[in-house]
């Protein structure tokens, strides 16, 4: 059975890999990193060699926004890590992510429920189902402000492109196309520097894990193939 570490992005629960998880049962095993609850410091390149030293194993590794900076950051570092690499709504940096900054000064400022909720409403196309946006909400109320702030800060002032030709396994970059805050560019950047990358693009918002789960099961079958 295939191994696959899935790391959520800021504020969201490993919850968000479940529906996925189950698309996949049987075949390939799922492991959600809950990075945002353990001891910090959280910046991008501390986080990743932190999973990195939890979890060893070669395998193909997910992740999901903030989650695809680490998974790229481990990918680059340790390839032995990585042998296949599936990038989910995220991007070699945050240039023209939108509101990167706004996030980060209201973060400062009304850290709590309300923009627990606002962060996560957006990050779906459709309404949540009301149990797990309740069990999204559990976990972002558990997350320390310094953990999403530290992260998002590093992953302001990081920019991996120049470093994306250096990775040389199986890449996989999907995109939900209603996103509302990484745009087809980012996604396009991913594949352009990436070596053999291949685009997978579905009507979602900026969880695909979640919202596309059939269509991205198949995207991990088919990279696994590569790997």
């Amino acid at each position: 059975m295939t191994d696959v570490l899935a790391i959520p992005g800021t504020l969201c629960a490993p919850r968000v890999f479940d529906r996925l998880a189950e698309r996949l049962a049987g075949e390939v095993a799922v492991t959600g990193v809950s990075w945002l609850t353990e001891p910090g410091p959280w910046d991008v390149g501390t986080v990743a060699e932190r999973t990195v030293q939890r979890y060893p194993e070669p395998g193909l590794v997910l992740g999901h926004s903030t989650g695809g900076a680490i998974a790229l950051r481990m990918a680059i570092a340790h390839p032995e890590r990585v042998r296949g690499l599936m990038l989910v709504n995220t991007g070699a940096n945050m240039r023209g992510h939108g509101d990167a900054e706004r996030i980060i000064a209201t973060m400062q400022d009304g850290w709590g429920p309300d923009l627990h909720a606002a962060l996560i409403d957006r990050s779906f196309a459709t309404p949540l189902d009301p149990v797990d946006r309740a069990a999204l909400l559990a976990y972002a109320a558990a997350v320390p402000a310094a953990a999403a702030l530290g992260v998002l800060r590093s992953q302001r002032d990081l920019d991996a492109a120049p470093q994306l030709a250096e990775i040389r396994c199986p890449v996989t970059v999907v995109h939900g196309m209603l996103d509302k805050a990484r745009t087809i560019e980012h996604a396009n950047e991913l594949v352009d520097g990436i070596p053999g990358a291949r685009l997978c693009l579905v009507q979602t918002g900026h969880t695909p894990v979640y919202e596309a789960p059939d269509e991205v099961a198949a995207e991990i079958r088919a990279l696994i193939g590569r790997m």
